[in-house]
């Protein structure tokens, strides 16, 4: 293949849509589409539902990203008249922390009916501000006992990082985090429905975890001693609810499934990479990593 039929499809997830761009190996632009999710941001009602939300939540629905990214990558090949043959590899960014508890096949836990109307059973979108007092207790104890991540995020846990997310489940919705087999960032989890595969071989992105997820490369998530001290149910969250192998945005997740690729009307086995924080994104993209 001539290095000018060599394409990159990228897929940027953000609050409303998701945008798909098509990016020759110079870094021409061939083309753009977006598709807007068909519930949005959910912060009133759950769908089908009347009855209000709580305060500060914002959920999403993930059957909305597939759809959507379907949609996306149809209109930019279309549009582009790029042959689909001339793809080389898939970029995925995503909002951080936006994520959701599932089940060790992928399913999210709010498409089963039993959870259906349970609102921490769906995705929480990056700006779901619910977690509050989770967050103040994670912040306290960490000071408490000098948790060494304190000083790689500059001395506070924020309120939208992932376990704050974690314990606001755990404590306000008990039966959810129990049913939960896997908790994960949206980026990972729509990677791994992109390239498939066992909840323990999932790709984990080190750029989410290493943010929102408070992991470090040397000393992993933080210890069983300090979550267990946030809530005894939790000491064990990371060895029984977080499996995966974790890479860098960049690393090659897997091959496009093919059920993923007739969908979208691309070749299956197209590499994906590793998911990216939307908001760190550009910095690859502009060339600074090297």
């Amino acid at each position: 293949m001539a290095a000018s039929n060599r394409v990159a499809l990228g897929l940027d997830f953000g609050t409303e849509s998701v945008r798909a761009v098509l990016v020759d190996t110079r870094g021409n632009e061939l083309g753009t589409a977006v598709s807007n999710y068909s519930h949005g941001q959910i912060t009133h009602t759950l769908p089908g539902s009347d009855v209000p939300l709580p305060p500060l939540y914002a959920l999403q629905d993930p059957q909305d990203w597939l759809d959507s990214a379907a949609k996306a990558v149809r209109a930019v090949v279309r549009r582009s008249g790029v042959d689909p043959s001339w793809l080389v590899g898939i970029g995925v960014d995503f909002t951080s922390c936006t994520m959701l508890p599932c089940l060790a096949t992928g399913l999210p836990l709010c498409q089963l009916p039993q959870w259906q109307s349970v609102p921490l059973a769906w995705p929480k979108l990056w700006k779901h501000h619910a977690a509050q007092p989770q967050t103040d207790r994670i912040n306290a104890l960490a000071h408490q006992r000098r948790e060494a991540f304190l000083d790689t995020y500059g001395g506070i846990i924020g309120l939208e990082w992932f376990f704050p997310k974690v314990l606001e489940t755990l404590e306000n919705a008990p039966k959810v985090y129990a049913a939960t087999e896997v908790w994960l960032e949206a980026g990972d989890w729509f990677v791994w429905q992109l390239v498939g595969g066992a909840a323990d071989e999932l790709p984990r992105s080190t750029c989410q975890a290493g943010y929102k997820g408070m992991w470090h490369a040397e000393r992993g998530y933080p210890s069983r001693e300090f979550l267990g001290g946030l809530h005894p149910k939790l000491a064990d969250v990371v060895e029984q609810k977080m499996p995966g192998r974790l890479l860098a945005p960049g690393q090659s997740a897997g091959g496009l499934q093919a059920a993923v690729a007739k969908r979208w009307g691309v070749p299956f086995g197209i590499p994906v990479s590793a998911a990216i924080i939307d908001a760190h994104a550009g910095v690859p993209g502009a060339g600074a990593a090297d």
